[in-house]
């Protein structure tokens, strides 16, 4: 059995003992975790969508829901997997932090921005999971690495991609690794390594960061689309 995968087995068949959902993922992860080597390739850039969805945007972001370690998987299709709320909160209460802090507000319903399902519909992916995720001023979401293990059986299949959906604001960050990425423009399209990758992010300037994470299964279409650069209209 790959290693790897007997590894992720293994922390679910304990994941009742585990006190640190940090831990838990460092354990199964390629990352080298050394805070002085500089990263300086973790982002994949995709491309680009272009049109004009300012109008709908606004329109929605005072409806995405506050959500913290607890919720943030409810209306996303996935409350029912296992996960250890207890280990990931603990890590926040370890930090000093409020375990029910807001770490972002998510929106899964696009009807008032339809551009978000255009976006979503276009990578042609299977099993998709895609939600609007905000911060507004002083959110915070902490270092973490993804847990998409349920979405199948073989992790290399599953892609997460992020559509950054209006221009950078200073004290606007992601940190992937131990690269910051920032300076982004509306409409830039980016992958990473959410198997082995631990990221974060968070709102420091004085606007909202909307950005589209769109997350599923890899057709033979999404690898086509992902070979080539993303010039796409919508």
């Amino acid at each position: 059995m790959n290693v790897k995968l007997y590894t992720i087995m293994k922390l679910k068949e304990y994941r009742f003992m585990s006190t640190s959902n940090w831990e838990d993922a460092k354990a199964i992860s390629n990352y080298h975790f050394n805070k002085w080597h500089r990263d300086t390739d973790c982002v994949e850039h995709l491309g680009k969508f272009t049109g004009g969805w300012q109008t709908e945007l606004q329109s929605v972001i005072e409806d995405a829901k506050p959500l913290n370690w607890g919720n943030r998987r409810e209306g996303t299709g996935r409350e029912n997997v296992n996960v250890n709320v207890e280990a990931e909160e603990n890590d926040l209460k370890t930090a000093g932090a409020d375990p029910k802090m807001t770490i972002y507000r998510g929106l899964a319903d696009f009807t008032k921005c339809p551009a978000l399902q255009r976006m979503t519909d276009f990578f042609a992916l299977t099993t998709t999971k895609s939600k609007l995720h905000i911060q507004f001023t002083g959110e915070v979401l902490n270092m973490h690495i993804d847990k998409l293990y349920d979405l199948d059986a073989d992790p290399n299949n599953v892609v997460r991609i992020m559509v950054m959906l209006q221009d950078w604001e200073p004290g606007q960050f992601i940190m992937y690794g131990n690269e910051q990425f920032d300076r982004w423009r509306t409409g830039d399209i980016h992958k990473f390594d959410w198997q082995n990758l631990p990221h974060s992010t968070a709102n420091s300037s004085n606007k909202p960061r909307p950005m589209l994470v769109i997350t599923g299964v890899m057709s033979d279409k999404t690898r086509d689309i992902l070979s080539k650069p993303i010039k796409k209209k919508i």
